[in-house]
């Protein structure tokens, strides 16, 4: 690489995580340290790592933050994170008192390996989560998919890589993720806690209509007491139907409309 460009990376570097670190101090009280190489923001009595990566800090922001996954359900329950990514989620889910057991899914291999390492430096709350290195659809399937490391809080099993990142920068690599039977999946850890309280928090950039379609046709639904769920490409109106259906009331947050259709929040709850 030129000398040059190889100064001025580095000089680009520094001011994205100075900016990064600054949008860091407003979610809470966090200092940097490094373990096994990796840049880790202690703080809320957790170690969170890879935030200085791709999209971490805006997924701090909305735990931290913004509290989006804060919630009050009066009993205790089990939550089924799907879209796990690197794990920040299900472990603030981990550390709550009212939060029993967390099971988590994430497709991409790159980002599952780095929810591990997040997982491995909070053995505190690690017992508690139960991770699986693949995702939720209608069916069991094996996808061929390109993986955009930039970014990998915004990945789809179900768009392609230029419906999601038409504007990128930087390569991609091929990687080949497995996929299951949402319905069959969830059925079973409902199962395993039939006395508690069950939430589903989805962020799965497109795959939550073929998800909810799935837990609809067999019933899950039923079992399930609150939402959280991101959903994209206007996949709200069937959505909002089938959690209707389902018994579910519900706030709808539309945050912003893109050439791929309206992407936002609902957060629904049992009548």
């Amino acid at each position: 690489m030129n000398p040059y460009r190889k100064i001025r990376n580095h000089f680009k570097q520094h001011k994205r995580y100075r900016k990064r670190l600054a949008r860091l101090e407003k979610c809470g009280k966090f200092h940097i340290k490094e373990i096994e190489g990796v840049k880790v923001a202690q703080g809320n009595g957790l170690n969170l790592g890879y935030i200085f990566d791709g999209d971490g800090i805006i997924i701090v922001e909305e735990i931290f933050k913004n509290e989006e996954y804060n919630f009050d359900i009066g009993a205790q329950a089990v939550v089924i994170d799907i879209g796990m990514n690197t794990g920040l989620a299900s472990l603030y889910f981990a550390t709550r008192g009212d939060v029993e057991d967390v099971y988590g899914f994430e497709p991409f291999k790159p980002t599952f390996e780095q929810a591990m390492f997040n997982f491995k430096i909070n053995e505190k709350y690690a017992d508690k989560i139960h991770p699986y290195n693949y995702g939720l659809g209608d069916k069991d399937k094996e996808l061929t998919l390109e993986y955009y490391s930039r970014t990998p809080g915004r990945m789809s099993t179900v768009k392609s890589i230029n419906e999601i990142h038409p504007s990128r920068k930087y390569e991609t690599k091929t990687e080949t993720v497995q996929i299951r039977n949402a319905a069959k999946d969830i059925n079973s850890i409902i199962e395993r806690h039939k006395d508690k309280k069950f939430i589903i928090k989805c962020d799965t950039e497109g795959s939550e209509k073929e998800i909810f379609e799935s837990l609809d046709s067999k019933g899950i639904l039923k079992s399930i007491d609150m939402v959280i769920l991101e959903y994209h490409f206007s996949y709200d109106v069937p959505l909002m139907d089938i959690l209707k259906r389902n018994g579910f009331v519900f706030f709808k947050q539309k945050i912003i409309s893109l050439e791929t259709g309206d992407f936002g929040i609902i957060r629904a709850i049992k009548k």
